[in-house]
Order: structure tokens, then sequence, then C-alpha cells
């Protein structure tokens, strides 16, 4: 409904009690909201006061506003209408579809991370006042990127100084940077097929996605976490993926995160540590090791796109909290981050096996549990009538998120993992047994 105050067919309090009264039963005025004060809807609409305090009257007589002495008129919510396109019952299929259990999730345990030590950071950065009235730089503050350099080089055996550095919030908005700098290449392969957010920014700037390598200008790779099991790609495929790309003259771009947990060996160097830092675009964040809320990632760029992105970059807005950049430098200067990371190791290990311990009681001999390379991830081989695709839809439809095989399985077996992040140990035993149970069906 548009408010046509030059319509003669009503009076001018009515047109205004119909606007509001359509904006309320609509649900555009959510209950609780605020009404514009008398004297400034007067000023907006260009109305007598006395007008507006009408409509307002009998909009609170018909229970849509309610006056609060000294603070104005609000919106009740107890008027929104049911329309035929709003959805007003939640149906069964979808309730019933509803994941209790996910283990297929990104994000962290409750007990993961120090909240109240990461709140000092945050205070004692923003009583650095001179610094918080200025924007922040574009590439990521510097102080940020020299400590970002060490850590690389000391624990990814990467190849890079503080200047090949940028800072973002999230891989997508460094992807957002990366696209123009390689715009010359036309067709990008992406190893996970369902990174999705990943592939948006791609086709939004023109490229080509494509199924074969051989196809391609770019690959898309994350060697630490190669499937949805946790699976890594060794040191003797990394080689030989560097030098076949080298010979064809393909970029990489290689997003390592997750490499920071591993169960049975160190990490193994980053493909942009063993190319030298030549032709390799690295990605990585903090988000898993602190929480997915504070978004910062980071991107080295090879020294020969670093020219491209001088150019640009000042015209580039800085997508990370300038006060989080600051706070995560001293954290990691303080030498935070191992400690974290050990945290993280320990909570991780106690509640995969914890897990693992859970699935073996359960299943018995029906079933084979191991723990993959992962911290994260706990490994079930059952004996199933389904496929690892079909137990997973299965539970999928009662609750219960998994993680499915996309390999070739052995007959007669299901394949799947499941990752131990976010579903309290708690829960671990109910849990379990649905999936025993749809097992039996």
């Amino acid at each position: 409904m548009k408010l046509d105050l030059h319509s003669a067919q009503t009076t001018r309090y009515l047109q205004v009690y119909d606007y509001y009264k359509e904006l309320i039963t609509t649900g555009k005025l959510v209950g609780g909201t605020k009404m514009p004060s008398i004297r400034r809807c007067s000023q907006q609409l260009g109305l007598s006061r006395t007008t507006i305090e009408t409509a307002y009257l009998c909009l609170a007589a018909d229970g849509y506003i309610i006056s609060r002495p000294q603070s104005g008129y609000y919106v009740t919510g107890r008027a929104v209408k049911k329309t035929s396109d709003r959805i007003t019952e939640i149906p069964h299929e979808i309730s019933k579809n509803k994941i209790r259990y996910n283990f297929t999730s990104n994000n962290v345990d409750a007990d993961s991370f120090d909240f109240n030590l990461w709140r000092r950071y945050i205070k004692s950065t923003l009583r650095q006042d001179g610094r918080m009235l200025t924007y922040g730089e574009p590439q990521g503050e510097y102080e940020l990127r020299e400590i970002i350099c060490k850590y690389v080089i000391n624990k990814r055996n990467a190849v890079c100084h503080p200047e090949n550095i940028v800072i973002g919030a999230g891989s997508q908005a460094l992807m957002n940077v990366l696209c123009p700098l390689i715009k010359e290449r036309k067709n990008v392969c992406f190893h996970d097929s369902h990174f999705a957010q990943g592939m948006v920014i791609f086709e939004d700037y023109g490229f080509s996605l494509v199924k074969n390598k051989e196809d391609a200008d770019i690959l898309y790779m994350t060697p630490s976490h190669m499937t949805s099991l946790g699976d890594v790609m060794n040191v003797e495929k990394r080689l030989s993926l560097l030098k076949e790309c080298a010979e064809h003259n393909r970029l990489i771009i290689e997003d390592d995160y997750d490499n920071e947990f591993r169960y049975f060996s160190k990490p193994i160097p980053c493909l942009q540590g063993l190319a030298g830092g030549e032709n390799v675009v690295y990605l990585s964040t903090f988000s898993k090791l602190l929480l997915p809320s504070i978004r910062l990632s980071f991107m080295i760029l090879p020294d020969g796109l670093l020219p491209f992105y001088e150019e640009k970059k000042a015209l580039y807005n800085q997508t990370a909290s300038k006060s989080e950049q600051l706070a995560l430098c001293q954290f990691l200067r303080d030498g935070h981050l191992e400690s974290q990371i050990r945290k993280l190791k320990r909570l991780y290990t106690n509640k995969a096996k914890a897990l693992s311990t859970q699935l073996e009681q359960t299943f018995g001999d029906s079933a084979s549990v191991f723990m993959g390379e992962s911290v994260f991830l706990v490994h079930l081989k059952v004996k199933c009538n389904l496929t690892g695709a079909e137990l997973r839809e299965k539970a999928r439809s009662r609750g219960l998120s998994v993680f499915a095989s996309n390999g070739k399985e052995e007959e007669g077996y299901a394949h799947i993992a499941l990752s131990c992040c976010e579903v309290p140990m708690a829960e671990f035993s109910d849990a379990v047994a649905l999936l025993k149970e749809l097992v039996k069906v």
C-alpha cells in the first residue's frame, strides 16, 4: 500500500491509519518496533500533529500500537494477519528432517575457546584511541602481517614476506581481491566440487568451471583436507602436482584449512613452500582455530602477482575489523595460538575417542571404527545393505547428519565419517543409538 495524501477518497488521518495498519498486519513493522514520534511523522508527511495523533490514537484503540509513557508508541505485534504466502506452521516433513545431531558441522565446541582471554585483548585494543580513529590498511595491518609471516614460515614452510600477505574477512573476501588479478586465465577446476561459496565468486567474475584439471588454467586445491573424510595429500603427490602445473602453466590456489589438526603425523609442508613461493596462491584462516565468528583470513600472493595488486590495493576497502586484527596480532605475539592449538587437539581427540568407544560398544563386531588423520573425524565401516551415500541420506531424514565416502566401497559395507566438533559428548549415546537403528532397518 502506498500513502497517497492527495487522494480525496478519505480523510488524511484515516489514510495514515490505513498505511500503518497495512505495514503492521503484513509483518513489515514487527512487534516491539518503535513508531515515529508524532512530531517527526508530522514533519515527514507534511501534516499537522493533530492529524498524526488522531491516526495513532485509532491504531492504539484497535490494538495495533501501544503508548509507553515518556517513550512513545510501539507496535504490539498481536495483529499480524496470516496471508496465503506466509508460513504459519512448520510442515511435518520439514520438522521431521530438522538436524538434531550434526556430525558434519564446521562449528566449534562450546569449550574450545577462552572468551575471557579474547575479551581482554579486544578491550586492550579499543583503549588505543588514536588507532581506532583511522581506517585500517587495505592490505591488512602491517604488524599482523609480520607475525603471520613468521608463523607460516615456521609452521607451514611457506616462502613469503609481509608484503606478500593480504588480510581479509574470510576466503570469499580474499577471492574478490584475487580474481581481478588473474582475469587473463579463463578456466578453473575445484578439487572439492561441493565448495559452492568459492565457485560462485569465480563464476561472478566470468571464469568457467571445468571438471578436469587438464582443461583448467587454475586449480583450487585443499591438500590438507582432500575429501570430506579428511584425507591428506602426501608429499610425493604434492611434488608431482607442482611439476605438472609448472609444465602447463597452471596457477594453484591452495586452501590450507585444517592443516594444524593431524593425529598421526606432523603437518606436511604446504604446496606454496614446496613451490618456492612461485605459481601458488596460499589461503588460510584463523576461524577454525579461534571462532567461526572471528572472520580473519589471509592470502599469500606470489611475487608475480604483487605488481598487479599494488596497482589496485588503494581502491580496496579492508573487510576485516581493525580492532580484531590488532587483538589477534597481540594474541599471536603472546604465544596463545600454540596453546590454543594444543587445547583444541586435546579437546577434539578426547571427543573423538569417546565417540569411537560409543560406536564400538554399539555396533560391536558388525563394524570397524577408526580415527582419521584429522582430529575431528571418526570413521565407521559397518555391515549394511546400503551404500555410505544411501545411509547418509537415510540418517539425514531422521535428523542425523554424517559424511559419506565418495570412493569405491567394500560390497556389503557402508563407509561414513562423523565430525565430533559441534555435538556435545553427552549426546553421543543417543545419536549412535539412532544410527544403529537406521542400519538395522
